[in-house]
This record gives C-alpha cells, sequence and structure tokens, in this order.
C-alpha cells in the first residue's frame, strides 16, 4: 500500500488515537527498511526505525498487545516538557532577532515542541538534529511528526533524531559544519542530589566540576543541576561554533554558568537572560529564564543581561563580572563598589547537627522538650540557648530554643560525656537511633554524637549574626544570657566578640544603607542561600567604619528604639575604627 495513500485515507485521518492512526498505517509494511522509506517521503524523518526488532516493538505497542508506550520515569529525568506555546513564543523571539539557522540541534528534545516551533520559525533550516534519552519520548515525537506532515505538507527540513545519552553522544561533522547553527531546548530541571534519592540511572559521570576543596565539596556546594552540566557539555561541544544558544533553565544555573566563563575558553558573548513564568507554564516554583548566547565570537565581557520573555527589549538588570569581581547588579555595584575587599574577621556558619528532634529543645517555662514532645532533663552546661534564621530579623535577637552543644571543637572526643554529664550521655545514647541515620559523610568516621561547625569562637560572648536564607539581609546583635553565649544554627553566619561595644558598632554600622546597598548589588536573591560566608567575607568593614559618622549610628538606634545595654561614646568609636587601620584582631 502507497504510504502517501494511507496518510490521506478517510480511516486514518479520522477522529481516532495517533496511535490508531499508525496501527493502521505500519500493517502496510514488513520491514522497517521498507517503513522507513516511505515515511522519509513525506515527513522529512531521516530514520524513523533503527531495526526490526524495534519496528515489530512498535506495532505491538501502537497495537495495544504491549503497554511498552506508557510514561513511567519522568520524575527522575527533572522531566519538565516545554509547552507549544512557550516554544512558538522563543522561536518567535529569535526569529525577530535575525537568528537564521542553517542547523538545528536540540540535545534533550522530549515530546520535541522545539523542533515543531523551529520547523514553523526557520523553515528555511537545513537539518533539525534531536537528541532524547527517553526511548519513550523518541517514538512519541516520530509518530508525532508523521501525524503532522499527513497534511500533505511536507517540510523541507530533514529532521534526524536519537535516541541517545547526550553526555555520550558523538555529533556528526555535517553538523559542527554549519554556517550558522542554533541550540535550542530545555534540558532537565533536577539536582544531582534529586536524582540520587531516586535513583536515577541518567546521572552524567562524577566529577568535581567547579573544583571544590575540603568541607565544600562534602556539603551544599557540590550540588548541581543536572541542567547545568548539559548546558557545560553543549559549551564544550558548540562554543567555537558560529551561530546561537537558547536554552530554558533554572536562574540559579544561569548564574553559575556567567560566574564559570572566565575559567573557561568559551567563545560567547551578547548574553541574556529573558525571565519566564515557571509556575504559569510547568507549574514549578521556581525562577526561570531563556538564556541565550551567541556562539563563536570572543568576548571578555562576562555580563547577562535580564529582561523578560514578555517585554524582552525592556533591560532590567545587568550582573556578572566588573574586573575580577562576581556581582548581581553591575551599575549599583559601581557605585558601591568601594566596600568590596576582604573583612578582616572572619564570619563563621552556627552549629550543624542535622536532628532537631533530638538536639533542638523547645524552652516552656522550666521545662525543655524535644522534637518528641519529651521533657528533656540534661546538665545545663551542655544546653545553650539557641538562634534560628527566624530569631534574627530585629536588631535585637530574642531566642526560643535550646540546643545541647556535645563538643567544643569538631572531632573532640564525646565518650568523656559518660562521667561528665550522665544524663546527657543517656539521653543521647536512648536516641542514638536518630544521631546515626544522618546521612551527611561530615559525621562519617567521626566521635559518637558528633557536632560540626563548632569551635573557640562559638563561645564568643557577644555576636554579630545574619540569616543565610532571606532576601533581604538584616545584622541581630547577640549578647549572652545569664553570662552564657548564644549559640546560632547552621542557616547562620556571624562574628564573635568579646566585648559589647564592639559587638555593637560591628552590628550597627552592617544595618548602615550602604552596606546593605552593597549586598543587593552582589548577591543573588533567588539563590536557595543568598548570603554566604563568601558574600559577607566580601565586606570591608574597615572602609564601612570609616564612612560613618556616630551621629548616623546613634540616629540608628533612636529610629529602631534601640537601648544601649552599656553606653558607648564618640570615643570608643574612634578607636574601634583606629583597630581596623593597625589590622589587628578585636579583643
Amino acid at each position: 500500500m502507497d504510504l502517501n495513500l494511507a496518510l490521506n485515507s478517510a480511516s486514518f485521518c479520522a477522529d481516532e488515537t495517533k496511535c490508531s492512526m499508525l496501527d493502521h498505517l505500519f500493517k502496510s509494511f514488513s520491514s522497517f527498511q521498507a517503513a522507513n522509506q516511505e515515511i522519509k517521503k513525506i515527513s522529512a524523518l531521516k530514520t524513523f526505525f533503527n531495526s526490526d526488532e524495534e519496528f515489530n516493538d512498535l506495532k505491538k505497542i501502537i497495537s495495544g498487545i504491549d503497554n511498552g508506550f506508557t510514561h513511567k520515569y519522568e520524575r527522575q529525568w527533572g522531566d519538565f516538557q516545554t509547552p507549544r506555546q512557550l516554544a512558538n513564543q522563543i522561536c518567535h523571539y529569535l526569529r525577530d532577532q535575525g537568528v537564521s539557522p542553517q542547523i538545528i540541534v536540540e540535545p534533550t528534545c522530549g515530546t520535541g515542541n522545539f523542533i515543531f516551533a523551529s520547523l514553523d520559525s526557520f523553515p528555511n533550516s537545513k537539518l533539525i538534529y534531536g537528541v532524547e534519552i527517553q526511548k519513550y519520548y523518541e517514538w512519541a515525537l516520530k509518530r508525532d511528526l508523521l501525524v503532522e506532515a499527513s497534511s500533505g505538507q511536507k517540510s523541507k527540513v530533514e529532521i534526524d533524531i536519537h535516541n541517545d545519552d547526550i553526555f555520550t553522544h558523538e555529533f556528526p561533522k555535517e553538523v559542527f559544519k554549519s554556517e550558522n547553527i542554533l541550540i535550542i531546548g530545555n534540558p532537565p530541571w533536577v539536582t544531582n542530589a534529586e536524582l540520587g534519592s531516586l535513583q536515577a540511572i541518567n546521572l552524567p559521570k562524577k566529577s568535581n566540576i567547579k573544583s571544590l576543596k575540603g568541607m565544600d565539596a562534602l556539603t551544599g556546594k557540590s550540588n548541581f543541576d543536572l541542567g547545568e552540566f548539559v548546558l557545560l557539555r553543549i559549551l564544550d561541544i558548540f562554543s567555537n561554533c558560529r551561530g546561537t544558544l537558547a536554552m530554558l533553565c533554572k536562574n540559579i544555573v544561569i548564574k553559575n554558568i556567567i560566574e564559570n566563563l572566565p575559567k573557561t575558553e568559551y567563545k560567547v558573548s551578547n548574553i541574556r537572560a529573558l525571565e519566564i513564568d515557571a509556575q504559569k507554564n510547568f507549574g514549578a516554583a521556581v525562577n526561570a529564564s531563556l538564556l541565550v548566547m551567541n556562539l563563536g565570537s570572543s568576548n571578555s565581557d562576562f555580563t547577562c543581561q535580564v529582561s523578560s520573555l514578555d517585554n524582552p527589549d525592556k533591560i532590567k538588570t545587568t550582573f556578572g563580572w566588573v574586573g575580577n569581581k562576581f556581582v548581581s547588579n553591575v551599575e549599583d555595584y559601581k557605585t558601591n563598589s568601594d566596600l568590596d575587599g576582604i573583612s578582616p574577621m572572619e564570619w563563621r556558619q552556627g552549629v550543624k547537627h542535622d536532628c532537631s528532634k533530638i538536639m533542638e529543645l523547645d524552652a516552656k517555662e522550666d521545662s525543655c522538650i524535644n522534637g518528641k514532645g519529651e521533657i528533656v532533663d540534661v546538665e545545663s552546661e551542655w544546653t545553650y540557648w539557641l538562634l534560628k534564621s527566624s530569631d534574627i530579623r530585629s536588631f535585637k535577637a530574642t531566642p526560643r530554643k535550646k540546643v545541647i552543644i556535645t563538643q567544643n571543637k569538631i572531632g573532640e572526643d564525646t565518650s568523656k560525656l559518660q562521667q561528665a554529664a550522665p544524663n546527657l550521655w543517656r539521653y543521647l545514647s536512648d536516641n542514638a537511633e536518630y544521631l546515626d541515620k544522618r546521612k551527611s559523610s561530615i559525621y562519617r568516621n567521626k566521635p559518637k554524637f558528633s557536632i560540626f561547625g563548632i569551635g573557640e569562637y562559638s563561645f564568643k560572648q557577644y555576636k554579630v549574626a545574619t540569616s543565610g536564607m532571606y532576601k533581604k539581609p538584616n545584622f541581630s546583635l547577640v549578647s549572652p544570657i545569664e553570662n552564657r553565649p548564644m549559640m546560632l544554627d547552621d542557616t547562620c553566619y556571624f562574628i564573635g566578640f568579646n566585648s559589647y561595644s564592639d559587638a555593637l558598632f560591628t552590628a550597627s554600622i552592617l544595618n548602615m544603607p550602604k552596606v546593605l546597598n552593597f549586598l543587593a548589588s552582589i548577591v543573588f536573591e533567588d539563590a536557595k542561600r543568598p548570603y554566604t560566608k563568601d558574600t559577607l567575607m566580601r565586606i570591608d568593614l574597615g572602609k564601612a567604619a570609616n564612612e560613618t559618622p556616630f551621629s548616623n549610628l546613634k540616629a540608628f538606634w533612636d529610629e529602631i528604639g534601640y537601648v544601649l545595654e552599656k553606653p558607648v561614646t564618640e570615643s570608643d568609636f574612634e578607636a574601634y575604627k583606629k583597630r581596623f587601620h593597625a589590622l589587628r584582631s578585636f579583643s
């Protein structure tokens, strides 16, 4: 039976499912070669079947003998298929920008909506080359391309779809010979940690792609998005080709890509991020954009202009590199860049225990209650008032909880607690099942009931603290209670002091508008943890102090209604500033 007749027959074009139509069609052929030959004539698909086995399998599936067409594993692939409307909008934007590719590459093509949109916007292209790791999507895409061709309007663009892993796929030489290439698509929106928890099979080869060392490599900084890895793979392969890259991804991925550019030899320029409504388009509560950049052109300006896809000509901000500094707002940074230096004091992260149910206690009247609802009676020497992020939103921090501190420094032997604090040892031993389940590798081969983020600095009487989690920073003054220092949890960062005046002046200076404006120019508010030690260590407190008159501090205290715990004078403030000039530590 002639394939064109089959496609245009009344029975094929009737209101049936796509699989039913293909079932009717494929009964006409006895081999995959015959089917491929006829399919190419009407659909421009270079290859539909790769073997007789595949041909026979698909016939079984679409005839209902086998349900192998069922999509089962989308979560492990970070699967957010791009709506056709959004794909069309993106391709129309690129076309309006003068993009006219000879070859289009979709490295994770999924159901193919970018391919269909590309056929509409770039009908003069020579080749669309797609790669998709899921067999389901490969067949669904080929099926839909074939069904769309049933209208009799054969595309002039050859379409070549490959069921393969983008991390190992070898592109043919013809792809690289293009005078103008477009790399377009929507790589997975899932992290390697999420993939590991889902026991997914599409993880790229493990590697420390950011060359992290020590604790950074063991904790959150070593986590990355699979989409980021895909983008780096694509840039490795295609950055020397002349053309355009346009990929949907989370904003944090775009930020990481731009931050990493000076360390690479990627030939990219004219970098743009066009924000989209991820909730509307994908039902995902994340911040995401279309990353667009020119390929094949050298560039030393590693900045990215931010606008929206709905209004691409209105630039909201520009982020990226200013000299050797990475910033979130180039223009605002230039106004406050004099504060960008190195903090003379080291910012520390709070206590990490990963077992709040046992280690954190609600202080209610004269009792301490753990996360199991049990009253806990342990030696008071080993419990401290605890501040969490939600407790440090005002200038004067007030705690609600207490925390058990089992060590004075990381790695300290905890067996001494058996004699020094028998009640605590018994309590921890009774709840060892919770502590032993802590998954982080930092606890591996460490003393029983170990904690982290603990050291001499933790026991300073006074502290200045801020949360790493909130979009807008607030720096709180932390004073001791009953002559015992307060602790911070690991969502917080702090500097420790032995004197009230030094802590007071530091906290007040950090809340001055110039410091807050400087932080706003270097911090990415949509990051999971906007404020980090690296960020805070960039604040040159010496310069900030020199630019702050004592009268401004007094005005700040009056504005917030803060009553000094101890009197301080302008002379005290001048002495405070001199210690910066001498580059001496605070005492």
